[in-house]
C-alpha cells in the first residue's frame, strides 16, 4: 500500500462505528420482525423491522467500500450519514401511537447526529477524499 491508500485511524474507527451500527440494526431488525408475526402487533411493527434490515445491510456494505478504499464505499458511507442527520430528528418525536418524549431518547438522537456530523465532516477533508479518488 502507498501512503495515499492506507487507512487512518479516523477511517478505521468510522468502519468499526458503521460496522458495529449496522450489525445492531440488522439484529434490532430481525427482533422486530419476529415480534412482528404476533396478531396483535401492528403493521408499523413489520414495516420498522424492514427499514432497520435494508439500513443495516446498507450500512455493512458501506463499511466494505470504506474498508477497501473503494471511491463507492466513500459515497456511500457519505450519503447513509447524510440521510441519518434528518432521520435522527424526525426520530426525537414521538410519531407511533401511544409514544411519548423522553430525555432518554432525545439525548440518544442528538449523540447519534453529532456522530453523524464528525463522520461527513471527517469525509470532506481534502486528504480522505484524495484517498478514495474523491474529485
Amino acid at each position: 500500500m502507498s501512503t495515499n491508500q492506507q487507512k487512518t485511524a479516523g477511517i478505521t474507527l468510522i468502519a468499526i462505528y458503521s460496522a458495529l451500527t449496522g450489525l445492531l440494526s440488522l439484529f434490532a431488525g430481525l427482533i422486530f420482525s419476529l415480534f412482528s408475526a404476533i396478531p396483535e402487533i401492528p403493521l408499523w411493527a413489520s414495516l420498522l423491522s424492514f427499514v432497520f434490515i435494508i439500513f443495516g445491510a446498507l450500512l455493512l456494505a458501506s463499511v466494505y467500500g470504506l474498508w477497501t478504499l473503494q471511491s463507492w464505499g466513500w459515497q456511500f458511507t457519505f450519503w447513509l450519514y447524510l440521510i441519518s442527520i434528518p432521520l435522527g430528528f424526525i426520530s426525537i418525536f414521538p410519531i407511533f401511537p401511544g409514544d411519548e418524549m423522553s430525555a432518554g431518547n432525545t439525548i440518544f438522537q442528538l449523540i447519534g447526529i453529532a456522530i453523524s456530523i464528525a463522520v461527513i465532516m471527517y469525509l470532506k477533508k481534502y486528504e480522505i477524499q484524495a484517498r478514495y479518488n474523491i474529485f
